[in-house]
This record gives structure tokens, C-alpha cells and sequence, in this order.
């Protein structure tokens, strides 16, 4: 398995923690060797402040269905 992490967009997304694991989930789904295409999960569960104020545990999944080398 080949690294293609990339410390200079990671750095660049660390207080964006969502957008870091898109990020290191399209790293996943461009080695076939480990995902079946079109298909994988990933996930991260972040604390944030909810539409009315309240700071709760929220979990965003990937769905199946999607490429994990072009999720955005």
C-alpha cells in the first residue's frame, strides 16, 4: 500500500475535521486494494452546536453507493 497522505492539505483542513475525513476518505477509495468501488464507509462523530443552540454528539456516515475517491 502506498501513503498519498499529503501533510500539507491535512494541515490546511485540521480545524475542519469533516472536511479532513473526506479528505482521508478519498485517500482510501483510490487504492482498490482496499475498498470495493463504488462502495466503503467512513465516518466521524463531532461535537457541534445544533440549529437551536445546543452542542450535541453528531455522527456523519458516508452511505454506500458512493465512490469514496470522489465524495466531496
Amino acid at each position: 500500500m502506498k501513503n498519498l497522505w499529503d501533510q500539507k492539505t491535512a494541515s490546511g483542513l485540521e480545524k475542519k475535521p469533516l472536511q479532513l475525513r473526506v479528505f482521508s476518505s478519498q485517500l482510501l477509495g483510490f487504492d482498490s486494494d482496499l475498498v470495493l468501488h463504488g462502495g466503503g464507509n467512513t465516518s466521524v462523530k463531532l461535537r457541534e452546536t445544533n440549529i437551536f443552540g445546543e452542542e450535541e454528539d453528531i455522527l456523519y456516515v458516508k452511505g454506500s453507493g458512493r465512490n469514496l475517491a470522489t465524495i466531496d
